[in-house]
């Protein structure tokens, strides 16, 4: 067995620019091979930066040899037919966030994943890796703040006018952010799909039903700047998401403003809050680590940085041929919330899952 799983970068615009190619060049159990990228110019800049040979045909990504999974990370709307393709020439996939735009989409990749014995896996469950998101589950796990009673995600940020065509970098120019099909969404599928997929996670709980209020107020696109999402979880449960693009005052660049974000989690004994990496802990409980009736603030050693846990670990379980851990069925779990979500504001009704 090779100790390095060769990738195949399908899409070299901003995230697998800022992002995925930096991630590689650290990991232990993958490396890069070739990128393909339908922008000449983008393949080229690629190819100069990271060293790696890149072209605009995807069979020369498909067809190496010394590929053994890809990423795809191209307009969201194609992550399912790219993924589908690379499946059925037998890489294992990882597609960056979300999955899919819609459930079916979603679904075909999953059986063609499984039919040509490949693994599939979503990028956002990276985030299950941050030490804080483990620590939060332990916590929950052992009845630290008793039952959960309700989650909040809250966030703000103020996206300049350029985002919309050209991402934060303006390295690649297209206009697929602003269109509802090519999307799938604004805000809450772009940015916030990370704090839901961390939220199920963390708390071990599905949602049952949503009903959202959103709109567009000072966004030239088809999609929302502004969103509201009441939750109703299988325990009982309840959970607020309140998330926008468009706010003055927010941090101009990044999805975190300042006072304007936070996520929490009430439990009947206790609550857990995320703080730029720590965690703020109350527990009316005796917990070893924690102060009884007090707020307990936890700290976490930047020793391990998710997204870079995640392809590593995916990698060696192909390698070793393993389950993901990170399986697709849980992309397609939080895809299921966003796109009932998004049917809730357009409806105007309580959605129930599963759809």
């Amino acid at each position: 067995m090779s100790d390095k799983l060769g990738f195949g970068l399908i899409g070299l615009g901003e995230i697998a620019y800022k992002s995925t190619g930096k991630l590689f060049q650290q990991a232990e159990r993958c490396r890069m091979v070739v990128g393909v990228d339908p922008v000449e110019d983008v393949a080229k800049s690629y190819e100069e930066t990271f060293e790696i040979p890149c072209s605009t045909e995807l069979d020369d990504v498909l067809n190496h040899p010394e590929v053994g999974a890809v990423i795809v990370s191209t307009p969201h709307f194609l992550h399912a037919p790219l993924g589908i393709e690379a499946a059925k020439r037998g890489k294992h996939v990882i597609v960056e966030k979300p999955m899919a735009t819609t459930m079916e989409d979603a679904d075909a990749l999953l059986v063609a994943c499984r039919e040509n014995n490949v693994l599939c896996s979503a990028k956002e469950g990276a985030v299950r890796y941050y030490q804080a998101a483990l620590k939060a589950k332990a916590l929950v796990e052992e009845g630290a703040i008793g039952e959960v009673m309700a989650v909040q995600i809250q966030g703000a940020s103020n996206k300049p006018l350029s985002y919309w065509t050209g991402g934060y970098s303006n390295r690649v120019h297209t206009t697929w952010r602003m269109s509802k099909e090519q999307s799938g969404g604004g805000i809450l599928i772009m940015n916030y799909i990370y704090d839901i997929h961390r939220m199920m996670f963390i708390t071990g709980l599905d949602v049952k039903r949503v009903f959202t209020e959103m709109d567009t107020f000072r966004t030239d696109a088809e999609i929302e700047d502004f969103i509201t999402v009441t939750l109703r979880f299988n325990n009982g449960a309840l959970g607020t998401i309140v998330a926008s693009s468009c706010v003055p005052g927010a941090k101009a660049v990044g999805i975190r403003g300042t006072a304007l974000s936070g996520n929490r989690i009430f439990g009947t004994g206790g609550q857990i809050v995320f703080n730029r990496g720590e965690l703020l802990v109350f527990t009316e409980k005796d917990v070893e680590g924690l102060t009884k009736d007090e707020w307990t603030t936890l700290t976490f050693d930047a020793d391990l940085y998710p997204f870079l846990e995640y392809i590593d670990r995916f990698s060696l379980s192909a390698m070793e041929g393993r389950p993901a851990e990170v399986p697709g069925e849980e992309g397609r779990k939080t895809l299921e919330v966003l796109v009932a979500a998004y049917r809730s504001g357009e409806e105007h009704r309580p959605i129930e899952l599963p759809l």
